[in-house]
């Protein structure tokens, strides 16, 4: 069981590291972004309420002009703005849901989670939480990577791995998936479970998330 003040400390030190800006719950630029994804699923009829967003959905933003940021812009409706939200950040943000702070161990793997994200925008991808304007399929192969990583980092951190794969596919339900992307997505996740499984790890994040507790006096 991993504190959230030791997990916070974790979270703040590899933002730093990174340049990320960390946004918490109550932030005014987390209300404005909450009300515009959830404007954005309404756009798209994706079924995802404004509650759901506003206590479940982390958003990772790009800052600076880029790929991504004239990517997001292009989002029908509030792609602008949230371009606009975006860039007076000057940097990639991460805006945690209240969800993700429900314990430490949920906060690294959410945390976790992002970085996948952060990496994405960083090396000029087209993958970002809050693509609204892609396919549904291609939403699912650049969120389900994602969710392998949380999975091991929450097992890591002593959550069964069951448990944790049936929460990542809950997850699945805030992203408007059809049919077909939601398969896609279910496959890879099952693909990360049986790697960790086997290995114990999953692309290397398990022994960053050990490291990282090390230096808090923590052994996982």
């Amino acid at each position: 069981m991993i504190a959230l003040d030791v997990a916070m400390r974790i979270i703040r030190r590899r933002a730093a590291a990174a340049g990320i800006e960390l946004i918490l719950p109550g932030d005014p630029r987390r209300e404005a972004i909450v009300s515009l994804v959830a404007l954005a699923h309404s756009v798209q009829r994706t079924g995802v309420l404004r509650a759901r967003v506003s206590d479940n959905v982390t958003t990772t933003l790009p800052g600076v002009p880029g790929p991504a940021s004239a990517l997001l812009g292009l989002i029908p409706y509030v792609g602008p703005a949230l371009a606009a939200l975006a860039l007076a950040n000057g940097r990639t943000s991460v805006c945690l849901s209240p969800a993700a702070l429900a314990s430490g161990g949920q906060a690294l793997a959410t945390w976790w989670h992002e970085e996948g994200h952060v990496g994405s925008i960083a090396r000029g991808g087209l993958l970002y939480c809050g693509a609204y304007l892609l396919a549904p399929e291609v939403r699912a192969g650049g969120e389900a990577p994602c969710y392998g990583a949380g999975i091991a980092v929450r097992v890591a951190c002593g959550a069964s791995l069951d448990s944790a794969v049936r929460d990542a596919l809950d997850s699945l339900e805030a992203y408007g998936l059809d049919a077909s992307a939601f398969a896609l997505a279910s496959g890879i996740i099952a693909s990360a479970a049986h790697t960790i499984r086997a290995t114990g790890d999953y692309g290397g994040v398990v022994a960053e998330l050990r490291a990282e507790l090390a230096v808090e006096g923590v052994i996982a």
